[in-house]
């Protein structure tokens, strides 16, 4: 397990935690237990009880306002903890998109303009179709070609067109996110691999077998706020 599927786990156990130690700490949980006994003697006495009764109304406001406390109590946590957790979330989103290149594992490189001449990289640092050096003669501004990286460090790649070469350095190997670079007109975005934090051994309706950053994050989150909330209610700690 990579160090990053290790971060992603973690996260999510801080988060599912968290949540359920802030709904301990926040919540005045003696008054929603009085709530919660009030609101069933009330339904108790509106049982059977018409619309006309006289003290239907009444009886069906205070059962509101219980509710309302109750939901007062219950929505703490989130002011509190929804900031934090939407920053979490966009920093994971950030981090944990994309696996980190390697040399030898094939990403995409999507092109955007007119692209007439020879593609080619210095001392082969990356290839393009499987080839060093590639003719593209394309008007399409969202052609796909596959790239492999073959080496880490710096590396240049060049365009040689109407007479002109034009060249560009950089370093893809290790990079997490969408690199993108020019030559002359042409723009080349590299796109790295989706990042996968576990390969399960079923399939799951609507996710599939390989759990990327995302689905782990919620899934383990949640199933772990499930978990603490049931130790917490046991411990009769939480109403």
């Amino acid at each position: 397990m990579t160090i990053e599927a290790i971060a992603v786990i973690l996260i999510s156990l801080v988060v599912g935690v968290s949540g359920q130690l802030a709904y301990l700490l926040l919540v005045d949980h003696e008054m929603v237990r009085n709530s919660k006994l009030r609101i069933k003697e009330l339904q108790r006495k509106m049982k059977g009880m018409k619309p006309e009764h006289p003290e239907f109304k009444p009886t069906y406001s205070e059962l509101m306002g219980e509710n309302s406390k109750i939901m007062k109590q219950s929505m703490k946590p989130t002011f509190i903890t929804f900031v934090p957790f939407i920053i979490v979330f966009l920093l994971m989103s950030s981090y944990f998109t994309y696996a980190p290149v390697s040399v030898g594992s094939p990403i995409s490189a999507v092109f955007s303009g007119t692209i007439n001449g020879t593609l080619f990289s210095f001392d082969n640092c990356v290839v393009f179709n499987g080839h060093n050096n590639i003719s593209v003669f394309s008007n399409n501004t969202s052609l796909k070609l596959s790239a492999n990286a073959t080496k880490s460090g710096s590396c240049t790649v060049g365009l040689q067109t109407g007479g002109k070469t034009y060249n560009t350095s950089f370093s893809l190997v290790g990079v997490s996110h969408t690199y993108t670079i020019s030559l002359n007109s042409t723009k080349i975005e590299f796109v790295p691999n989706t990042f996968i934090v576990a390969d399960l051994p079923f399939s799951i309706p609507l996710i599939g077998s390989k759990l990327n950053w995302y689905w782990a994050y919620f899934i383990i989150s949640f199933m772990t706020s499930i978990v603490i909330n049931r130790i917490l209610v046991r411990l009769k700690l939480i109403a």
